[in-house]
């Protein structure tokens, strides 16, 4: 019975990881020249209107930029010859530093969050309520 818990604690637990990342934050204002989105699958060519999820990568060819949107008053330029994954919030000051990395958001602990999540619920499913047959302790 425990283990029928625990699955489908996992399973609402990503359903619900899954439509959170599904929800867009960010739109691609402008695109020049080759600029690449990876939605989860491959890379893709951006085009304008594209939204943006939380942890889709924007790839900027050498000799090409794009402007991102998050809607909040905030946009960015991504610089050339960069990686960008995309984050919750904005953050202009992060993509306007310059250099090959300017647009490079760090590391993403989204996923991290969300696997540590399912644990703690699966956990919580586990070890929580009802009642068991063999309750006595094992040492006399």
């Amino acid at each position: 019975m425990k283990v029928h818990r625990i699955l489908l604690a996992t399973a609402l637990a990503l359903g619900v990881v899954g439509v959170a990342q599904a929800n867009p934050v960010a739109m691609i204002y402008k695109v020049e020249g080759k600029v690449m989105v990876n939605q989860g699958q491959k890379f893709l060519p951006a085009k304008t209107g594209m939204p943006l999820s939380v942890g889709d990568r924007v790839m900027v060819m050498p000799g090409s930029q794009v402007m991102l949107d998050y809607g909040s008053g905030c946009s960015m330029t991504l610089a050339p010859n960069s990686t960008f994954t995309v984050t919750p919030d904005c953050q202009p000051i992060l993509a306007a530093a310059g250099g090959s990395d300017a647009a490079s958001s760090g590391t993403n602990y989204t996923p991290l969050i969300a696997v540590g999540g399912v644990v703690v619920l699966a956990a919580l499913v586990a070890g929580g309520g009802g009642s068991s047959s063999n309750s006595n302790p094992i040492s006399p």
